[in-house]
């Protein structure tokens, strides 16, 4: 490990590279740094209450670094769902292609409830096209056209006084995407002739072998599942996925078939998708949710939001059969196209379990093509270094095993064992000539947000999870001037269940733990309080809830 000086390169994840998600990636040259992207974490598990985790960024109010610039390589959550937070304490520009941009302002509206206009004067956002430059303090900016899942996705060549770095962003070599041009090869290639010191990739897919399949093969699936249904037909997807909901909108155009949204999420992208000329703006072909149920059956396709099953997305309110006017009936078919995320299985499971007892045929991409990844599989990766030919690759955006397996694929095609360095988040490497090594290790952290974007304290997300295992137990004690209980204290059981014998029990040795020390000061009995109350769960052999203890002093 070596330690940096003020004219050599450091890169270093904030997120990203250990978790699939949070992605964050602080690049400096002696004072001065570029933030490449700004992602949340979604889908924490054992974490009640939390809608997200961001990036404690404190590299950023450390060292004496300027932030440059933020730069984006698409809009999808894990890119810039962490924006919010980062603009609520800096002001510093944001660099994105036009859709990424649009994405930015749609979660900047929701996170902070003014309108973007307001809301982007602390973080201006530029606009830059694809095959664009800009300027950042020392760093030349080049975005490079990829495929992903997402219009108008990039990745960077960031040109330094150091060297070149290419930053994947996340992309597919799909030659036959739904929509658009595919990535741009033959730049990638003149970029490479021309000599890159640096790689970071993207590594989501880096365990899965071969080609990843073609979105066009996806949109012929779909065509052809939704032409044969007698009924309605139901497709579920990520929201953002403006490509694939342009390739249900065919299909349904083709079916003869009006289209009903269900879900903000999908009305909200719907709107984008229109703006920007990549879903048809005709008014007639929508119909208003609540009229969904008023047109004949087999000339209507729902767009549903909620392809993991979150229960206020659309496809929790259909499979539950809450409103007469979405309920499927037998004929209907429910077409899943979208990935479940580890974790999200036993829920999208209870759901499709519902939509079967119904009588409703679901396809899911394990029966049919109806998804495919917008991430780059090991075959795509191994194309990407040989177009590259990097002196050194740095895998990132995956967990340990998704980083190990990128490196893995890297010595396939011939990079050396000393030209690949595997960090995570809050290490470092640093680019000095043509050498690139670990540098120092900086603290990194994570904030957790609730739904409305408030910070959370990870302590009271840890009480949470205890008072969901164990309960919680309130004891409230009364005291006299002198110290002693006035009466009984009162013992409450939430969120378990304990016999009338047991709380008696602990009332009683409640007070008199009080009783035998009067002159205690209220911490040193609290600590008697909570010793009682533990000494007769006990003997009770019963699990020690969260405690809550309440004095109230009385004046005599």
């Amino acid at each position: 490990m070596i330690e940096a000086s003020g004219s050599e390169l450091r890169v270093l994840p904030l997120g990203g590279c250990g978790e699939v998600g949070l992605n964050a990636t602080l690049i400096t040259y002696g004072d001065r740094a570029i933030l490449i992207d700004c992602g949340a974490l979604l889908g924490l598990h054992n974490a009640p209450g939390v809608e997200k985790a961001v990036p404690g960024f404190e590299p950023l109010y450390t060292g004496g670094r300027k932030l440059e610039a933020v730069v984006l390589t698409h809009g999808h959550e894990d890119h810039i769902g962490a924006l919010p937070a980062l603009l609520a304490d800096l002001d510093v520009p944001v660099f994105g292609t036009p859709t990424t941009l649009d994405f930015v302002r749609s979660r900047l509206e929701r996170d902070n409830g003014v309108p973007a206009e307001a809301r982007s004067q602390r973080g201006r956002l530029v606009e830059v096209p694809l095959g664009g430059h800009l300027g950042a303090g020392p760093f030349d900016i080049e975005m490079v056209r990829v495929t992903h899942s997402l219009p108008d996705c990039a990745a960077l060549c960031i040109n330094t006084p150091a060297g070149r770095i290419v930053h994947s962003g996340d992309f597919r070599l799909d030659a036959t995407p739904a929509h658009g041009l595919p990535t741009d090869i033959e730049r990638l290639r003149a970029l490479g002739d021309e000599g890159v010191q640096l790689l970071l990739s993207d590594s989501t897919n880096s365990e899965r072998h071969g080609h990843g399949l073609s979105e066009a093969v996806v949109a012929k699936t779909l065509e052809t599942l939704v032409a044969e249904t007698s009924g309605r037909v139901v497709v579920t997807l990520f929201a953002s996925h403006i490509h694939r909901m342009r390739a249900v909108a065919q299909a349904a155009l083709k079916s003869g078939r009006r289209i009903g949204l269900v879900g903000r999420a999908v009305e909200r992208c719907w709107q984008l998708g229109v703006q920007r000329e990549l879903l048809p703006s005709d008014p007639g072909l929508l119909i208003r949710t609540d009229r969904i149920g008023t047109h004949p059956r087999e000339r209507v396709l729902v767009i549903a939001s909620g392809s993991q099953g979150d229960w206020q997305g659309g496809f929790h309110r259909i499979a539950q059969g809450q409103e007469a006017g979405l309920r499927c009936l037998p004929g209907d078919r429910f077409i899943i196209s979208a990935r479940t995320i580890p974790g999200n299985e036993p829920t999208v499971r209870k759901l499709v379990n519902l939509l079967l007892k119904q009588g409703i045929d679901v396809v899911t991409d394990r029966m049919q093509p109806v998804h495919c990844s917008g991430h780059a599989c090991a075959g795509e990766q191994a194309e990407l270094l040989r177009l590259i030919r990097p002196r050194h690759f740095v895998p990132v955006h995956g967990d340990r095993a998704m980083l190990q397996a990128h490196a893995k694929v890297a010595r396939t095609v011939g990079l050396a064992e000393d030209a690949m360095t595997i960090v995570e988040d809050g290490q470092s490497v640093i680019l000095r000539g043509d050498t690139v090594q670990r540098g120092p290790d900086e603290p990194v952290s994570r904030r957790a947000l609730d739904r409305e974007g408030r910070m959370l304290d990870w302590g009271d997300v840890r009480d949470r999870n205890k008072i969901g295992r164990t309960g919680l137990l309130a004891c409230s004690v009364v005291l006299d001037s002198r110290g002693g209980c006035v009466g009984s204290p009162a013992v409450t059981f939430r969120g378990r269940r304990e016999s009338s014998m047991v709380v008696q029990r602990i009332s009683r040795a409640v007070k008199e733990a009080v009783d035998s020390s009067p002159a205690l000061g209220a911490d040193p009995r609290e600590k008697h309080i909570r010793a009682a109350i533990r000494r007769v769960l006990k003997a009770e052999k019963s699990v020690l809830p969260e405690l809550q203890i309440h004095q109230h002093l009385v004046e005599s």
